[in-house]
């Protein structure tokens, strides 16, 4: 949907426009807009457009506050669970919550964010607990005393199989062959004329 900011704070009666219907009345267009504010799935862009000519110059989009998709679905498969030290609440049932606050310029990615249940959300949010992601999945949450707890993604495949050693024990050398057995001996008759 496209409406101009000076409608939205009500400087102009210009419409808007809705994607896939067309223009709407400036009033419909204010509705729908506050309507979406607080919905975390919208997505916002501001458009700046020639002041005479009205030709759009730049889209800037806004910071995106929520992870959605894809990468709010690859957070909760990688890790499954609440990160918070033994709780066990299923990551699709928490809040992803931003290891650097939102606030203080943390970036809304999977590398940023972290499943935690609304308890333990808010003991982080509220108190001086922090939570940082060394590693894709592995977290390292500290107390407000300074002690460090370490979570991490549980192996979503089978271990691999032991490698064997770097110096591996030769095999034993297989016995040496038997000679080979002699022939008889036969008597050589060197006086019989050879056979015509």
């Amino acid at each position: 949907m496209n409406v101009p900011l000076t409608t939205l704070m009500g400087l102009s009666q210009r419409p808007g426009e809705l994607g896939g219907f067309g223009p709407i009345v400036t009033e419909v267009a204010r509705r729908l807009t506050l309507n979406q504010l607080t919905n975390p799935d919208a997505r916002y862009t501001v458009g700046v457009t020639h002041p005479i000519t009205g030709q759009l110059l730049h889209l800037h989009p806004l910071p995106q506050r929520f992870l959605r998709g894809l990468q709010a679905e690859l957070v909760h498969a990688l890790n499954q669970r609440c990160v918070w030290p033994t709780c066990r609440r299923p990551a699709a049932t928490c809040d992803l919550d931003h290891n650097t606050p939102h606030a203080d310029g943390g970036s809304t990615t999977p590398a940023n964010t972290a499943p935690l249940c609304p308890h333990h959300h808010s003991a982080k949010t509220e108190s001086t607990w922090t939570l940082h992601q060394t590693t894709p999945g592995h977290y390292r949450l500290t107390d407000p005393h300074g002690r460090h707890h370490h979570t991490h993604p549980p192996d979503l495949t089978d271990p691999a199989p032991p490698q064997p050693r770097d110096n591996p024990k030769p095999p034993p050398a297989p016995p040496p062959a038997p000679p080979p057995a002699p022939r008889p001996a036969t008597p050589a008759d060197d006086d019989d004329p050879p056979p015509f």
